[in-house]
């Protein structure tokens, strides 16, 4: 064992380190040397054969970098082992080293080595993920329609609802409505959602995609994504060369990146079973009426279009406004329109002593059918509260007063509001000027054309009809949403004070608008300035 002291061989600009060499029962020959060669701030210490000698010398004991940069422990091993040689280096210190103690490999190996770069094991499993990845996103979206998943179960048998309504949405669940897309429409509460949930329970829930609408866009491709078992940006390819990926993407790209994976499953769907997958979007209304809202219904109605021309894939949109069928309109050739209403006096008797007999026991049919006529009506959300409260009289004040109140908070009238209220108040009087017309009215209900002359504006019906104060069946007649609302503004208009409430808040709305458009311009003298007025001259010609 031979140890030698930096201190005697090297200058006081190195360190003091200690190296060990220990030489497997062989002395230390003259074929050895030993270099300390500083370089860009490194110290590289290495032990190798003479250059000189054309015979290779199997002694290379250690070698070892010393580098500030990469040097993690930062503390120097007094006694390294030989045979397991530790190597601190940076990359330039590498391939120095293999550039001068290499020889340059023949032509064999070379070619050998440069067609092995791009099959590296790193490239292989890019290319193995990215592949596995792409299998991956289509077999999700295809077991999505294949694969069962009766998350949403109907609370309310089909044998409910009307039976021509019914029987059509079995048919466009199933498969069999091919060659159109449809838009059911319907007030809040009338049992359209329960209707496909019960359609998508015969057939269970195979070749069905469930997703709900967002206003934000974001929110509805995510849900879109989670329905369809699909992962967005998972197909893209700049994993391959391990490169950041570029800026995201719109919500729409990703949409329709989706749709494009339904297109191809549905095609293969068809040839395997011969009927169209079902694509369900529900509540559509949500989407708001603004550029990007638009984009987006545009975007599911123009596959729709195709999709129904071409007869693979069923799309059913749901929605509570009117507005949506408006919009919708403009471009639709294929689409055919249901229209979900509240059930009828006998059904909604039938189904509110079946929810009641099973909780209370039987109960007078009188008492019920009052309730149901005069008080709350066919709505299908009013029924299943009933069916479950005890107390009939006090769970029907709770529903008046309820509804009562969001209509006060809505649309209520504050004769000496201020300016900033200035908007809810015209919509507010606007909409009481139309409820007047309809209270007033014999059938309970006005036409279309009619209420957009009496509002002055066709926004406010849109705002009226998504607030749920009013509703339009398939004849375009405007009534109110809900017997219940219809009682309150009987009572409300028939005040001996509301002329006259409503009077006061059109002539404030009136005298805020004429303040807002009227600009004052004030004329001063300052500094004994006069300010005058003269007519322009006249020239001779």
């Amino acid at each position: 064992m031979i140890r030698i002291n930096r201190l005697n061989i090297i200058k006081s600009q190195f360190c003091t380190h200690n190296i060990l060499f220990n030489i497997r029962n062989e002395k230390f020959n003259n074929n050895t040397n030993i270099i300390f060669r500083p370089f860009n701030n490194k110290r590289r210490i290495s032990t190798y054969p003479d250059k000189i000698n054309k015979e290779k010398n199997p002694h290379i004991f250690q070698r070892r970098y010393l580098n500030q940069d990469t040097n993690a422990a930062g503390v120097w091993d007094p006694f390294p082992d030989p045979f397991q040689p530790i190597v601190e280096k940076s990359a330039e210190s590498a391939l120095d080293e293999d550039n001068d103690r290499k020889k340059k490999p023949s032509d064999d190996k070379k070619k050998k080595r440069e067609g092995a770069t791009w099959l590296s094991p790193r490239v292989m499993d890019a290319v193995l993920t990215t592949v596995m990845g792409l299998a991956a996103v289509g077999i999700g979206v295809e077991l999505a329609f294949l694969r069962p998943l009766p998350l949403l179960r109907s609370k309310t048998k089909s044998n409910f609802f009307a039976k021509e309504e019914r029987k059509k949405i079995d048919s466009i669940v199933s498969g069999r409505g091919a060659g159109k897309y449809y838009l059911l429409m319907g007030e809040r509460g009338t049992g359209k959602t329960q209707l496909v949930l019960n359609a998508m329970e015969k057939v269970k829930h195979y070749g069905i995609v469930f997703a709900e609408a967002h206003s934000d866009s974001e929110v509805f491709k995510t849900r879109l994504g989670k329905a369809l078992k699909y992962t967005f940006r998972e197909d893209y390819v700049g994993q391959l060369f391990a490169r950041e990926a570029p800026e995201r993407g719109s919500a729409l790209l990703d949409v329709e990146k989706a749709l494009n994976m339904i297109e191809i499953v549905a095609v293969k769907y068809k040839k395997r079973r011969g009927r169209p997958i079902v694509l369900i979007i529900n509540n559509i209304h949500a989407f708001k009426d603004d550029e990007d809202g638009e984009d987006l219904l545009e975007l599911l109605q123009q596959r729709a279009e195709s999709w129904a021309a071409a007869k693979i894939v069923n799309v059913v949109f749901n929605t509570d406004d009117y507005t949506v069928y408006e919009r919708m309109k403009r471009d639709a050739s294929r689409m055919d329109v249901i229209r979900i209403g509240e059930l009828a006096d006998q059904e909604a008797l039938q189904l509110l002593q079946e929810k009641r007999r099973r909780r209370y026991g039987p109960e007078s049919e009188e008492k019920l059918k009052q309730i149901l006529k005069d008080r709350v009506g066919g709505r299908l959300s009013y029924i299943n509260r009933l069916g479950r409260e005890r107390d009939l009289d006090k769970t029907v004040e709770t529903l008046e007063a309820e509804e009562k109140h969001w209509l006060t908070n809505r649309i209520g009238l504050i004769p000496d509001f201020e300016e900033t209220a200035f908007d809810d108040q015209k919509y507010a009087s606007c909409a009481w000027k139309l409820i007047r017309k309809l209270v007033k009215s014999e059938e309970r209900s006005l036409p279309l054309k009619e209420c957009r002359t009496i509002t002055g504006n066709p926004k406010w019906i849109e705002m009226m009809d998504h607030d749920n104060i009013i509703m339009i069946d398939d004849q375009h007649n405007v009534k109110a949403d809900s017997k219940i609302l219809l009682n309150i503004f009987e009572k409300i208009v028939n005040d001996e004070e509301f002329d006259e409430l409503l009077e006061n808040v059109c002539e404030r709305v009136e005298e805020v608008d004429k303040e807002q458009r009227t600009r004052e311009l004030i004329w001063s003298k300052k500094n004994d300035q006069v300010v005058r007025v003269a007519k322009p001259k006249r020239w001779l010609w």
